[in-house]
């Protein structure tokens, strides 16, 4: 699962964003008076889940076509049209590595303390710009607009992209008006944005998984096969899933993993479960670097999950969960 947590920063914070970058780090002077939007941010920030990921997205350089609004870019809400024709010079995506803290005794930048303060991991960082305004999610649209009023306050809103869907939406109810979102999108390697930090994996693991997947992928296609993904938007749309690989034609989900070991596939075996709720597949498997242990594919059959393993680049072997539980039972007979 993914959070994001959009920034405003202003063009005359250059220098204070370089050293911040340099530094793997971001501050706040106070959060006092931020409103409820920022208060909800500083609560996920303050105690976030690290099993999962928080993407902090910094945006400077927005540039309004013109006629430009009175106090642009700290609009009026009924000035948001001006939002939509503009044009963002830098995005720069930082994962969380840290809880909000606080510290009044390092001084990080020139001009102020900025005690309240979040640690951004050093191995990733994405660079996007410039952008349309028109090519982002129009509520991740609204988060910035809604930093940038705030003066760079942090604003959790959904993922800054809004990808290209390849069939209809699938809106699933649930209670008081409730509802998840579920969207089949193109198959493609994990852009940064999007990455699931998930426990016990660096980002080098996840990366490992996506080569992965792209290889699954080539041989599906090799074998007359086409393969999605799943988005998974949960109700209030801060919360996204993305699904490994869904192999269309013969409606499988499967899931992913960098790794056979025993707490990988326990790992996957649950997340199977949470996104089966929502896609609905004919069958379940898991994706694996390597062949694991013959009791985890015991244990993947007894869950009806099969597994798919790469015995050379490129070259993919099944083994199906009905017909390890056939053996299963032969053996128990």
């Amino acid at each position: 699962m993914t959070r994001q947590a959009y920034i405003y920063v202003g063009d005359r914070a250059d220098e204070n964003f370089a050293v911040g970058m340099a530094g793997h780090i971001w501050g706040w002077k106070t959060f006092a008076n931020g409103g409820q939007k920022v208060d909800e941010a500083r609560a996920w920030l303050s105690e976030p889940d690290l099993t999962e990921s928080t993407w902090l997205i910094f945006v400077r350089g927005i540039r309004a076509a013109p006629p430009v609004p009175s106090g642009w870019p700290r609009t009026r809400p009924e000035d948001f049209g001006a939002w939509t024709g503009a044009t963002i010079q830098t995005v720069t995506c930082r994962l969380l590595a840290a809880p909000l803290h606080e510290d009044h005794v390092r001084q990080v930048w020139r001009d102020d303390q900025y005690p309240y303060r979040v640690n951004l991991d050093p191995e990733t960082e994405e660079d996007l710009g410039p952008i349309r305004a028109a090519d982002i999610a129009e509520d991740a649209l609204r988060a910035i607009r809604h930093s940038a009023v705030q003066k760079g306050w942090p604003i959790l809103g959904p993922p800054l992209f809004r990808a290209n869907s390849v069939a209809p939406d699938r809106h699933i109810p649930a209670g008081a008006g409730r509802e998840t979102v579920m969207r089949v999108i193109p198959l493609e390697r994990n852009r940064t944005v999007t990455f699931e930090r998930r426990p016990g994996e660096s980002v080098t693991a996840v990366r490992r998984e996506a080569g992965l997947v792209e290889r699954y992928k080539a041989y599906l296609e090799r074998h007359g096969l086409r393969a999605v993904r799943n988005e998974i938007t949960l109700p209030g749309r801060l919360d996204t899933f993305f699904t490994d690989v869904y192999v269309e034609d013969v409606e499988e989900l499967l899931e992913a993993k960098a790794s056979s070991r025993r707490e990988h596939i326990r790992l996957a075996i649950g997340q199977l479960c949470d996104y089966g709720r929502f896609v609905a597949p004919r069958s379940r498997a898991v994706l694996l670097p390597s062949r694991p242990e013959q009791d985890l594919i015991d244990l993947l059959a007894t869950q009806n999950i099969s597994c798919v393993y790469e015995a050379e680049e490129g070259h993919f072997i099944r083994e199906d969960a009905a017909e390890e539980a056939a053996k299963g039972a032969g053996s128990g007979g």
